[in-house]
């Protein structure tokens, strides 16, 4: 997660003189990572305030005009297509060398002086989306007229004029930091870094008691376990201040009006979410917090209607639902312009269940995030608090009711027991207890002791074993801006860490030998295999390990044969896949029509339902050939098998009709289908993907693939080589051409005329030929026979012999007819 922080904002709430940078660099190094500054008068650096002076038309442009414009060192003109240009403006303008989006989109270029349908610019007045400030309510082609917002004189600096001479952070934020998403959250980090002082929260005292005018009611106090509110009248809805408005754009935030705003105002500065409901809106003058009905639905704030199932929290008056609970409020009940009367609401929600809520309706807020992290029930007075402040100062309104709250428990604080000798031993460097307990203090841990605790610690004193003094330890009590953080008393010893800094840890080498770790075969040979495939010019692929209900079908799969998951990412992610080839299948429509023509691989785990236990997650490895030849992409598959076995040291591999499992041959074609096998071991199959899957798929290539599903495939894999003695005697070649029936097999010839002569040892086909000469049904087949002996030099005529041998077993067995 990531927050953008405005130093200035900060400093509200911290006492410190640090430069921007002084204080991004401690505050990074204690894991408050700032990942990248804006400082705001570079960013505006040649951006002024322009008056118009007077408008006049452009002789060659219907669509624009020419503004005679103050900048400060003279009067200059200026084209502008602004459709709300006028005379006596203050505009922003960017003089050349400003950089701006133009039109809000791009990257920032530099403007130059230039001509415009003939007519000389000297400078551009900016709408606001090009300086940044796209989220500020505008309209199509309008320049921003910032008449109303500054006095200040043609010439001065936006940073100035407008307030923006700020430095903007961007923190990255650890999840189980929720505390820290927000500017109090910041000050506080800071504070610690820094040693300097930090100013209190606002508090509720003060406000009226008795007098509440809703009824509020938590009927899942599990889900909801505090759930505040306040009334407040006479408000007048408008937009925000430019302040306030400024705080929120540079926070990344839209303004809207003045109490939407300070609810947004009051999450970025204190990390809690809050609502405004308007009150007159709300029927029976009722809150309830309860679970949905199922087939309720609302409209959101985003505009959208959502139905709600019964397992879902929402936030509801006498009669309708008006907001889902963490997560977005309800359009019906939203603040408008002629809203009087406002009802702040400030809750804490189930993690859990806003987590989930948000999933299953794939709606998602600032909130939300926020909510699903977990914040604690002691954080909802001081955001009201505050929010109460800024809606009477801001909007004229008076509180009209006490705080009324509904809390599940009173809030108890959690406490834990601290040893500093093993905090000592866990970060292994000597650091005396006064010190830490200084740490925590800053950290805001109230701490108690020392205490004893009755056990004596040994000390090797001059070989003897002694007795050195008691233990002792502390009690920690957490605030409650870390009480969903802090689970334990070692989180203390890393909060510890972390302030002292690792950078003052002094670097020590290990002690003692280091144990050599035996390398896993299996890893191994997946990363040799990686290495051959790639070597042979394939790309591997990275697939998610879950799959949707319709890729499963389209591959032929039951439901039932997948692990289903209860609570997936969305539709597409609902189970994880039993087998890697539709998640490859997908990959090759995916990119089929970017590159025509590709090989590629995958090897990851698959997952086996396992009744009554958690699934089996075998290894597989998948490979596919893409591209127009089905022929050609059937021999390139074979190759890489090929030379991916004699890679990883197999040789008792085969290729034969596949016959089982039957479930598989339907996958591919008849005519080009093969199983593999290791020894008589069945590993898995090659084959071009069938028409039907083809279609299934939306594929437009022809496809093959090698599915080796054998778990243990990589196990049978060896880096032993054999010794073999290089021959004594040299090897007689001859070669045969016959021609046999198109069907016949060349595996099955070379298996058998390999049987056939013991001079014989290698036999290599070298040309396949159908066509002019060759009779239609039949094919012409070229082969090279070497023949050799290990313990003479062969005779021509010993060799004639063999030949003839072989010449009778092809026109006897395969009715081949020789070629002259």
């Amino acid at each position: 997660m990531n927050i953008l922080t405005s130093y200035n904002w900060i400093k509200e709430y911290l006492d410190t003189d640090l430069s921007p940078e002084e204080f991004a660099k401690k505050t990074t190094a204690v894991g408050n990572s700032v990942e990248r500054m804006d400082q705001l008068s570079e960013r505006f650096e040649k951006i002024v305030v322009g008056f118009v002076k007077e408008v006049k038309p452009h002789p060659n442009a219907d669509k624009l005009k020419i503004a005679l414009t103050d900048v400060g060192h003279g009067t200059v003109e200026i084209v502008c297509g602004g459709v709300n240009l006028s005379q006596g403006q203050r505009v922003v303008v960017g003089l050349p060398g400003a950089k701006v989006k133009w039109h809000g989109e791009g990257d920032l270029v530099e403007l130059a002086k230039t001509k415009i349908r003939g007519v000389e610019s000297h400078g551009m007045i900016c709408a606001v989306e090009e300086i940044g400030f796209e989220k500020l309510p505008h309209g199509y082609h309008e320049i921003w007229d910032i008449t109303e917002l500054t006095s200040a004189k043609p010439g001065t600096s936006i940073a100035k004029a407008l307030e923006l001479d700020d430095t903007i952070f961007d923190i990255e934020v650890t999840s189980n930091r929720v505390d820290c998403m927000s500017i109090v959250g910041q000050a506080r980090e800071g504070a610690v870094v820094t040693e300097q002082g930090l100013k209190g929260l606002k508090g509720l005292k003060g406000l009226k008691e008795d007098d509440d005018r809703f009824t509020i009611e938590v009927k899942e106090p599990r889900l909801c376990p505090k759930y505040s509110a306040i009334l407040i009248e006479n408000v007048k809805v408008g937009p925000s201040p430019w302040w306030l408005q400024k705080r929120l754009l540079l926070a990344g935030h839209r303004p809207i009006n003045n109490v939407v705003d300070i609810t947004n105002y009051v999450l970025h500065e204190y990390g809690q979410p809050l609502h405004a409901f308007d009150a007159d809106k709300l029927d029976g003058e009722k809150i309830i917090v309860r679970k949905a009905k199922k087939g309720e639905k609302m409209k959101a704030l985003d505009g959208k209607d959502y139905e709600f199932s019964d397992d879902m929290l929402v936030i509801a008056d006498a009669k309708k639902v008006v907001a889902v609970a963490g997560v977005m409020g309800g359009e019906a009940t939203a603040t408008t312009e002629n809203t009087t009367r406002v009802l702040i609401e400030s809750a804490t929600f189930d993690p859990v269940s806003v987590r989930r809520t948000a999933r299953a309706l794939n709606l998602y807020s600032d909130s939300q995030l926020l909510f699903e992290k977990g914040l604690s029930t002691e954080s909802t007075e001081p955001a009201l608090a505050r929010a109460v402040e800024l809606i009477t100062e801001l909007t004229g309104g008076k509180t009209a009711s006490s705080v009324m709250t509904e809390q599940a428990k009173s809030y108890e604080s959690r406490v834990f027991d601290f040893d500093p000798q093993k905090a000592r031993a866990l970060m292994g460097i000597e650091m005396e207890d006064k010190k830490m307990v200084e740490i925590l203090e800053r950290l805001g841990f109230v701490v108690k002791g020392p205490f004893d605790s009755g056990q004596l610690l040994p000390e090797l004193v001059e070989g003897v074993t002694g007795l050195r003094s008691v233990n002792k330890y502390f009690q920690i009590t957490v605030p409650y801006w870390r009480d969903h953080d802090i689970e334990a008393s070692v989180d203390f010893v890393e909060e510890i860490a972390r302030v002292y800094g690792y950078a003052n840890f002094p670097s020590v080498f290990p002690a003692g030998e280091i144990q050599l770790i035996q390398e896993d075969q299996a890893i191994k040979f997946q990363r040799r295999t990686k290495e051959v495939l790639k070597g042979a010019g394939f790309t591997e692929i990275y697939s998610y390990s879950f799959i949707s209900e319709k890729q499963l079908t389209a591959y032929g799969m039951k439901k039932d044969y997948a692990v289903f998951l209860r609570n997936p990412l969305s539709s597409e992610f609902e189970f994880m896949r039993p087998s890697l080839v539709p998640s490859m299948l997908t990959t090759v429509e995916q990119n089929q029509h970017r590159f025509p023509e590709a090989d590629l691989f995958e090897i990851a785990p698959v997952y086996i339902p396992k009744k009554g236990n958690l699934p089996d997650e075998p290894l597989h490895l998948v490979i596919a050939c893409y591209g127009k030849d089905g022929r050609e992409l059937f021999l390139r598959a074979k190759g890489a098998l090929a030379r991916l076995m004699r890679e990883l040291g197999i040789n008792d591999w085969s290729l034969e009709r596949s016959r089982d499992p039957a479930d598989y041959i339907a996958h591919y074609h008849d005519g080009r289908l093969a199983a593999i096998y290791i020894g008589k071991n069945y590993v898995g199959e090659i084959g071009q993907v069938s028409d039907m899957f083809v279609k299934n798929f939306g594929l437009d290539p022809v496809c093959v693939l090698i599915d080796i599903h054998e778990p243990e495939f990589f196990s049978k894999c060896t880096s032993i080589k054999s010794f073999k003695q290089l021959p004594q005697f040299p090897e007689v070649k001859r070669d045969l051409a016959f021609v046999l029936d198109e069907r016949s097999e060349y595996e099955t010839i070379e298996e058998k005329l390999g049987k056939t002569s013991t001079l014989l040892e290698r036999i290599e086909l070298f040309d396949v030929y159908r066509g002019k000469g060759v009779e239609e049904g039949k094919k012409s087949l070229a082969i090279h026979l070497s023949f050799r002996s290990d313990e003479r030099t062969l005779e021509s005529k010993e060799v004639d012999q063999e030949v003839e041998k072989i010449r009778h077993v092809l026109e006897e067995e395969f009715h081949a007819i020789l070629r002259s």
